[in-house]
């Protein structure tokens, strides 16, 4: 994986990780709101490449390991 590769998913982990922070005090909902903010203000690139940097790990804390599962993937696209 190039340095750079790395990087961006780094930052988006961390990204992620502040949102998780801000809604943490959501409870029960704060994966649906974690999801929510995530499918609202990322690009689909974005959000695809965090699912790929998510692949294989734990995710703390753990509404945002439970609000991955509720981010939309990019649609496949239609030639």
């Amino acid at each position: 994986m190039s340095e750079i590769a790395h990087d961006t998913e780094a930052k988006l982990l961390r990204m992620a990780v502040q949102i998780a922070d801000y809604y943490k005090a959501y409870g029960d909902t704060a994966p649906g709101a974690i999801a929510g903010h995530i499918n609202k203000f990322w690009t689909p690139k974005m959000r695809e490449e965090f699912l790929c940097a998510a692949t294989g790990r734990t995710l703390e804390p753990p509404p945002l390991d439970a609000a991955r599962a509720l981010v939309k993937r990019r649609k496949a696209e239609v030639f």
